[in-house]
This record gives structure tokens, sequence and C-alpha cells, in this order.
């Protein structure tokens, strides 16, 4: 393979170089292009006001570390409201002395203060409300880790780059199936959907058999999305064994040295992935990424488990989750200690 990198343009090593190293430690993958059209289209999304007048300062910038927000969210020209709500977030912090990569998930419903408002919301709400400087610092002062750069990447993004791939394929121990979401919704029959009744009721029935599965990007955009049938938190780990996939078809592939592959990627990112990253900012993030330990990646799931750091209430009606003892102590200590 090194042979064949070597015969494309430095450019384009340098930017799949980091793609496929991002795509190893998130959720979200594909997302970071060397070009000048490309980066054009894609920094400096940020809008909002910042109220920080009553708020505390934010994280110190840790020299040693490097923290970038993963945002994923359903996109502007998708139908319905909370568009732009970023229903999936993941910190990918690395370790610049040792090379380790570690992932903290949090959950969209952590209730919080907003950096960019004047009250407390769910965290998914940060984006929607005042772009990637809101987002930031509002994971900021959660964690009390200094957050370098954000990403946000719509769902059509990751759609679209599996149906480039040619389709991902991926494990199941059991079969899965949601039965509620798209219950009015759903498509013809077929391998994933079929109809069932429920109560004298028919519903539409989403579903992936039990053992190895080929999808094409528009199932295995309702296989991560699906929520209802168990949880937030099985969404998470749904979304990374997609993920996975994805890295590996690519690697199968040997996309690399595909440059009809490359542009259709490039034209796709263009249109769905957002970053305050600068173009030389993403090349010294490309520097970091011979070093990385990416065998041993750390994560960390805030959720309602017993070692979560989280419990679940109502406030005004509406299902959202704190901190264990009311304040985001042990979750900054969690994550600002997750190499120890």
């Amino acid at each position: 393979m090194e042979e064949e990198i070597e015969l494309q343009p430095r450019n384009r090593v340098k930017m799949w170089t980091f793609i496929i190293v991002l795509i190893l430690i998130s959720f979200i993958s594909l997302f970071f292009i060397k070009t000048s059209f490309t980066i054009s289209q894609i920094t400096n999304w940020t809008d909002g006001d910042n109220m920080t007048d009553d708020l505390p300062p934010l994280p110190e910038d840790d020299p040693d570390r490097v923290n970038i927000l993963l945002l994923g969210m359903r996109g502007i020209n998708e139908p319905g409201d909370g568009k732009l709500l970023s229903d999936a977030m993941i910190l990918a912090s690395i370790k610049k002395s040792t090379g380790q990569v570690a992932l903290i998930s949090l959950p969209r419903d952590l209730y919080t203060r907003i950096w960019c408002a004047p009250d407390e919301k769910k965290i998914n709400f940060a984006f929607a409300y005042g772009g990637l400087d809101c987002a930031k610092n509002t994971v900021a002062l959660v964690t009390d880790l200094y957050i370098d750069h954000a990403i946000g990447i719509n769902f059509e993004a990751l759609k679209e780059v599996i149906d480039t791939l040619g389709g991902i394929d991926v494990y199941l121990d059991r079969p899965f199936e949601e039965d509620f979401q798209w219950a009015k919704e759903g498509l013809e029959e077929n391998d994933h959907w079929m109809i069932k009744e429920f109560d004298g009721e028919e519903r539409w029935v989403f579903y992936v058999p039990e053992g190895e599965n080929h999808l094409d990007g528009e199932t295995a955009l309702y296989y991560v999305r699906s929520r209802y049938s168990t949880d937030d938190f099985d969404r998470m780990r749904r979304q990374q064994q997609v993920l996975m996939a994805v890295k590996e078809k690519a690697l199968s592939l040997n996309v690399l040295a595909n440059p009809v592959k490359i542009y259709n990627l490039l034209d796709l990112l263009g249109d769905n992935v957002r970053t305050d990253a600068g173009l030389s900012q993403i090349g010294s993030l490309i520097g970091l990424t011979s070093g990385l330990d990416k065998e041993n990646v750390r994560t960390k799931f805030f959720d309602i488990g017993p070692e979560g750091l989280l419990y679940h209430t109502f406030i005004d009606e509406e299902y959202v989750l704190l901190p264990v003892g009311d304040n985001f102590d042990k979750i900054q200590e969690a994550s600002k200690n997750i190499f120890n």
C-alpha cells in the first residue's frame, strides 16, 4: 500500500492519512479534506452571541493534549424540526507525549448551561443555537477540558460515504428491530423492512437479522439512527460499529489509490461537513497521526449505568440527564484523567 500511496500527489496522501486515522478513533468519518476549495466550504461555520458574563472561565489549554469535538446531526436539508441538533457528540482526545487516544461520548439529553444561551438546556441544543464555538465552549465547561477544534457532519455524508464504498458489512450477535420510530413511514418490504401487527395495528418494522449483514448507506443510516427500540446509549455503540466497518471497507478497497472515489468524497464533504480548523491547523493535526496508538483506544460513555455518572429525571415534563451529585466534578475528573 505504501508504494501506491507514494504515486499520489502529496496533498492527497496527507489528506487520506488523516481521514483513515480519524475513522479509527471516532464515529464520525471522512471530514478533513486538504484542498483549498473544500476547505473554503467547510470552515468557519459559527454563529450566535456568546453570553458569558455569568459563566466560569474556560479551561486552560493543555500543551500535551489535543481535544476535538465531533458532532453529528440530521442536516439543514432534512425535513422537520431539530435539523441542527447535535444528536451525536464525541470528544476525541489525543495525548501528544504518548500517542494515546481516547473517545468520550456525551449523551444528547445531558442537561447543562449552554455557553451562548442565558439558561440551561439539553447539550445537543448548543450547536443549533450558536454554531461550533457554542458547542465547543459548552462541552469545555462540562468536561473541564480545553476544546481545540470542532467538526460537524450530517447524516447525508455518512450515507453517501458508505454507498461510495459499495456498502459495509456488520455482524450482529442477535437480531435488531425498530418497531416504533418509523412505524408509519417505512420503506417497501425487503430484507430490512417488514410489516407487523401490534394490538390490531400494522406497523413498519426496520430490522437487521442475526449474523453477517451487508448494509448500503440508507440501511446503515437507519441502523445508527434507531433509538426507540433501545436507547441513546446503545445507539452510540451501533454508530461506532458502523464507523469501524467503514474503516475496514475503505482499507480493503484500497481507496487511497482510487482518484474517482477521492473526488466523489471531496464533493460530498464540501456540502455536508463544517469545521473551525483552518488549513494550517489541519496540517498540524495530520502531523500527529503517525505516532498515535490506534490499537488501544480508550473509551468512556457517560450514561445512567452504575459507573456512568448520570441519572435521569424530568424538568418541565422533559426527559433529561443530570450528573450524579448535581455537579460535573466527577465527569470532569473522569475526562481529565482518562489516560491515567
